[in-house]
């Protein structure tokens, strides 16, 4: 992980209302391993039809709704040499390479399709303008690659009877792989948004984001929300989890997020302070772990940052308050609040741990 977390961080936020989809170039890229080669478009696609406009904005476009990381485009010695970086800083200099780089984009993408499983599609290459990123409107490039195939039945009633063939064709409502390169602190790398829904294995995954693209999450508050999660959840695994097992863990999680949503702007102090209301003697444990938490991933310690709620929102899924139990039962915490109700125990008869429940009413 980057070192981040710095203070006055910057939350962005894309805005789609008012983005026009103005040019379009479909190539095929196939897997370079298997020597299936690039099929390049001559020209780019026509964009009369206003139904099939309608349905490509909503395939490209709909999947970054649910999204809220940024990154950047990066190179280890000199950023002009990140190749996506560079073939996008020409289009949106001059529209009029639109074409000519879209087919670099696409050799580059073949170039790092290496790995077996990596299968071969049809690759969009789109120019948009009217997209509002961080309160500024700017345009955007996006690349989007489609992958697999979906059966699909379609019906013919020429013949005065309903008759069906099976095709094979692509899903609107999944979009395999994607980037939006957003024309926003070019100096810096621009910013980006990713999406990647196939990784069956190490190698596959790291082709977008790290080789085609080569990208890193952006120092935003969203990026400083998500790892200051990640750090109390980790706490919660080495704390509570070893010590006094796994509802203590749990409800140090629930009040944690609690935190997270019921405030604008982290304080540490004020986070321990509520954290920590009746256990202060985790206090100074909790800030000597953080400080080496801190140190082992590369961050940078911060006092204050603004919170992105978003990211809150995604981060509750991602740390389920789930106890899962040897015996296939598991016992899900909803809030903090639950611990009342719930005690934990050992059984010296059976030699076993336990859990006692309180309820009025099942539901």
């Amino acid at each position: 992980m980057r070192s981040c977390l710095a203070v006055n961080l910057v939350t962005y936020m894309s805005d789609f209302s008012q983005l026009t989809l103005k040019t379009l170039a479909i190539h095929r890229v196939g897997n370079k391993l298997r020597n299936e080669g690039v099929l390049a478009a001559p020209h780019t696609y026509p964009l009369q039809d206003q139904l099939l406009r309608n349905a490509l904005f909503d395939y490209f476009l709909q999947p970054f709704t649910r999204y809220n990381e940024y990154y950047q485009f990066t190179h280890h010695t000199n950023l002009n040499l990140n190749e996506i970086y560079t073939f996008c800083r020409h289009i949106f200099e001059d529209k009029g390479d639109f074409l000519e780089e879209s087919v670099n984009i696409a050799k580059h993408l073949y170039n790092q399709s290496i790995h077996p499983q990596i299968k071969g599609g049809e690759v969009f290459i789109a120019y948009f303008a009217d997209c509002i990123i961080d309160d500024e409107m700017t345009d955007a490039i996006g690349i989007f690659k489609s992958e697999e195939k979906d059966a699909f039945f379609k019906p013919d009633e020429s013949s005065g009877a309903v008759l069906l063939s099976l095709e094979k064709g692509i899903n609107l409502k999944r979009l395999d792989k994607g980037c939006l390169i957003f024309n926003t602190a070019a100096a810096d790398g621009y910013r980006v948004q990713i999406i990647d829904k196939v990784s069956r294995s190490d190698g596959e995954a790291r082709y977008w984001k790290d080789d085609f693209l080569r990208l890193l999450r952006v120092q935003d508050n969203g990026f400083a929300t998500e790892s200051y999660l990640n750090l109390v959840h980790q706490y919660g695994e080495d704390t509570f989890g070893v010590e006094q097992g796994k509802k203590d863990q749990l409800v140090f999680l629930n009040k944690s997020i609690q935190y997270f949503s019921d405030h604008d702007l982290f304080d540490v102090q004020d986070f321990t302070t509520q954290i920590f209301e009746d256990k202060p003697e985790h206090v100074s444990r909790f800030t000597e772990f953080k400080e080496r938490y801190e140190a082992e991933n590369n961050l940078l310690a911060a006092p204050d940052f603004k919170i992105s709620h978003p990211t809150v929102k995604l981060m509750k899924r991602k740390l389920r308050s789930l106890i899962k139990l040897d015996t296939q039962i598991d016992i899900k915490l909803n809030s903090d609040t639950t611990e009342q109700y719930i005690e934990r125990g050992y059984d010296e008869e059976r030699q076993m741990f336990f859990y006692k429940i309180y309820f009025t009413e099942e539901s």
